[in-house]
C-alpha cells in the first residue's frame, strides 16, 4: 500500500508540475517591421489649405505589425528627412486607430512636408503602437526607408 501511495503521489506531482497545455503556451511579443522603400511621391492637397487646389509631395510608408493584441489598438507614425519632421497626409478622422484581431495587420501612413518639400532619398521612418485604454506601448520599430524617384 505505501508504493501504490507513493506512485499515485509522484504521478498527481508530474501532472501538477507540467501544467496544463495553454499555460504552457506564452503570448507572442508583438514586432513590427517597416518595408524599406515608401511609395512614390505623389501630390497631396491639404484637406482645408489655403490657397485650395495646392499640393505638396507625399510618399506613404508601409509596415506590418505580427502578433497585434486583439481590439482598437493606437498607432503612431512619423518619418523624418534630412533632419526634419513631416506631418501626416491624411484627411481621416482616427487614422490612427488599428482594429487587431490578434494576428497580422498591415499598417501604413502617408506622409507630406510643406517646405522643404520631400524629396527621393533618405529618411527615417518610425512606427508604434499603444493599447487604446491603458496607453501601455506594445512595440516600437524605426528604419531607414527609401523614397524612389
Amino acid at each position: 500500500m505505501f508504493t501504490f501511495g507513493l506512485a499515485a503521489l509522484t504521478v498527481a506531482a508530474m501532472v501538477l508540475g507540467a501544467g496544463s497545455p495553454a499555460a504552457a503556451t506564452t503570448t507572442a511579443r508583438t514586432r513590427i517591421t517597416i518595408d524599406r522603400h515608401t511609395s512614390e511621391l505623389f501630390p497631396f492637397e491639404p484637406p482645408y489649405a489655403e490657397p485650395p487646389g495646392v499640393t505638396y509631395p507625399a510618399a506613404r510608408v508601409t509596415a506590418t505589425a505580427r502578433h497585434c493584441p486583439a481590439g482598437i489598438v493606437l498607432m503612431s507614425a512619423s518619418l523624418v528627412q534630412d533632419g526634419l519632421p513631416t506631418l501626416w497626409a491624411t484627411a481621416g478622422h482616427g487614422a490612427g486607430e488599428i482594429l487587431c484581431d490578434g494576428g497580422t495587420v498591415e499598417l501604413g501612413m502617408a506622409f507630406a512636408r510643406i517646405a522643404p518639400a520631400l524629396h527621393p532619398g533618405r529618411a527615417t521612418a518610425h512606427f508604434s503602437l499603444r493599447d487604446s485604454t491603458t496607453g501601455e506601448q506594445f512595440t516600437e520599430s524605426t528604419r531607414t526607408v527609401w523614397i524612389p524617384c
